[in-house]
């Protein structure tokens, strides 16, 4: 009898290296089973390294005779409908839904309905009932940290969603305490990524580090949200960079996410003009978006320094040291809430704060 065909769904259907990242973790650990990529848009993510991924719809209808569905991870457990309406959007259209829609409440949940194609509030979490046919639902370590701040509906569908798989870990306390509030224990668990340095695609990363060393020497990769890139952010940034510089070391910059509200090339130019002419001649910009490459730059690097959780646990995987960037002390809850929960001695940098570890999560 053949193996049952398994669904992996997630937010792997528009650009962002975390979740390219786990989509590729996910299919490496489904082992020979038919795996089917879902998300709640059709994109070939081929020439990023990704996967060919259909909508979630397309992909039940095709299979006539059951399928287990498997959420791949991620800050899926906060993600509203308005969130990932825009960022599956380019840039311009981003802009000009945010323009028309973003003050209008009422406004937004409409055309995120008709963007989406769903009602769901978190349109990455599924319910059993969401999933017509399905055998088994389960949900790999994922995050919520900002759930609390949602509406109590969208967090009661959460919550009935997580209570009903078959499986269901999250990966942070503060996710974890949120829903214990609500009277539902889940098991805590590392994020897929803290497995990568045993991956199959390891390799492929210690290949493209080796190139990289190559072509630029040694090198700080620095990446930051697009959110951060204030004048003032970027101008301590800057002076932070600096005074570590090693002599003969360039910055790299790369972005980890090309989709809306992740980062933008026009914010790493910008830091250029903070920098000394010296500093400003050793910047090196890098325009890469393939899998590979991104995470060969974290491997490859003498330090990390990143909003992307996932450029740290990759840089964490290879031994390369990491400094998580914030836009203010505090302000990386998503950042603080996971490394507080499995390595408490993670470096944080924000303007006007020495690096300092994140100490042990609390919920105070």
């Amino acid at each position: 009898m053949s193996a049952i065909d398994l669904v992996l769904f997630g937010a792997f259907d528009r650009h962002n290296y975390g979740d390219l990242l786990l989509a590729r973790l996910a299919a490496e650990a489904a082992g020979e089973r038919s795996v089917h990529f879902a998300g709640l848009r059709a994109w070939d993510a081929r020439s990023v390294a990704g996967f060919a991924v259909h909508p979630l719809p397309e992909v039940i209808a095709d299979l006539k005779q059951g399928y287990d569905l498997y959420h791949v991870g991620g800050e899926i457990l906060d993600c509203d409908a308005w969130t990932a309406a825009v960022m599956l959007l380019d840039e311009e259209s981003a802009a000009r839904a945010i323009a028309c829609f973003d003050a209008d409440p009422c406004a937004r949940r409409r055309e995120a309905v008709r963007r989406l194609g769903t009602h769901r509030p978190l349109p990455y979490v599924l319910r059993r009932g969401d999933a017509p046919g399905v055998r088994r639902l389960g949900f790999a370590p994922c995050g919520g940290t900002g759930l609390d701040a949602l509406p109590r509906s969208v967090q009661r569908a959460a919550l009935a969603a997580l209570a009903a798989a078959d499986e269901a870990r999250v990966r942070d306390a503060r996710t974890r305490a949120l829903f214990a509030r609500q009277g539902l224990s889940l098991p805590l668990a590392p994020d897929p990524a803290e497995g990568l340095a045993a991956s199959n695609l390891a390799a492929a990363l210690e290949t493209h580090a080796a190139g990289w060393r190559a072509r630029l020497g040694a090198y700080r990769l620095v990446q930051f949200a697009a959110e951060c890139a204030t004048d003032p952010w970027l101008a301590a940034l800057a002076a932070w960079l600096e005074a570590g510089r090693e002599a003969g070391e360039c910055f790299a910059l790369v972005r980890a996410g090309a989709a809306p509200w992740h980062d933008t090339l026009e914010a790493l130019e910008r830091l250029s003009r903070f920098l000394s002419p010296s500093n400003r001649a050793a910047l090196r910009l890098i325009d890469e978006l393939r899998l590979e490459a991104i995470g060969g730059l974290a491997a490859g690097a003498v330090e990390v320094c990143a909003t992307s959780l996932h450029l740290l646990l990759t840089a964490r995987a290879f031994g390369v040291p990491a400094v998580a960037l914030e836009r203010e002390p505090h302000a990386a809850r998503k950042l603080r809430a996971y490394f507080g929960t499995w390595h408490p001695e993670q470096i944080f940098w924000a303007p006007g704060v020495a690096c300092r570890p994140v100490g042990r999560f609390s919920m105070e």
